[in-house]
């Protein structure tokens, strides 16, 4: 199976589903399939040139809307849907392979922002990113997104859940992130989005999130249509972040 999904993937990890006691509740592989066994993530690597859009300066763009136009063109069409859509379609593949194999086996949907938006907490149907740790491809970092050894936090995540039974592989046993030696995602969340928890020990791997995210400072602009952002506004899907975190850049 891994092999198969490494023909589209870079990642791909196998986890029991015993293993998501702390992922969020009610959101766990068995509240779709209660007799689920596996879940199957796989992950794809965004492009770093896509992820480093904010270095470009197109000129026929007016420069009071450059910086969206950006984001909405660039960043969001090929550094999201793409993603968005690949992982979808080879998530159905997956599934139904195991299905013609004779197992249960349920493709869940891409975590995009705006089904966030629409769903109370702002929580996608299922967690991709804790499904992730768990299945060994990385560890959550200050930031709150997954840190991976090969790309750092450059992957979106898709996951597949089954009643078939694998080799599982181990959770991460090292630490990713480079916690308060770095603190890079902390100080570029200029409106504190981003908050450490009250008690957090940095010598344990984080499987779960370190740290909480306040969306509706994170992502304003989407409660405003789409206009520019103010100055206090949060980086929307500028994916800042993620781009100022130093592990797997240029990898």
């Amino acid at each position: 199976m891994k092999e198969f999904i490494l023909q589209e993937a870079d990642l791909v990890g196998i986890t029991p589903t015993d293993r998501f006691k702390g992922a969020p509740r009610g959101h766990g592989p068995c509240d779709f399939l209660p007799k689920a066994r596996s879940v199957i993530v796989f992950g794809m690597k965004l492009i770093d040139a896509v992820v480093e859009y904010d270095k470009y300066n197109p000129s026929m763009i007016p420069e009071a809307s450059r910086s969206m136009s950006l984001v909405r063109s660039l960043y969001y069409e090929m550094g999201h849907l793409v993603q968005d859509r690949l992982l979808n379609y080879l998530a159905y593949k997956v599934a139904r392979k195991l299905e013609k194999m004779g197992y249960k086996a349920l493709p869940m949907p891409a975590t995009q922002p705006g089904d966030e938006l629409r769903l109370s907490g702002f929580f996608g149907i299922f967690s991709h990113r804790h499904a992730a740790t768990r299945a060994g491809l990385g560890e959550f970092g200050f930031s709150g997104l997954v840190i991976t050894p090969e790309f750092g936090p450059r992957v979106r995540f898709n996951s597949v859940i089954t009643d078939a039974e694998f080799e599982y592989d181990p959770p991460i046993s090292k630490k990713i992130c480079l916690r308060k030696a770095c603190n890079k995602c902390l100080e570029a969340c200029t409106v504190g989005a981003i908050k450490l928890r009250d008690y957090v020990d940095i010598n344990s791997i984080f499987i779960d999130p370190p740290s909480k995210t306040n969306p509706a400072l994170c992502r304003p602009t989407l409660f405003k249509g789409w206009t520019a952002p103010e100055p206090n506004a949060g980086c929307t899907f500028y994916g800042t972040c993620m781009r100022v975190c130093p592990i797997g850049v240029h990898a």
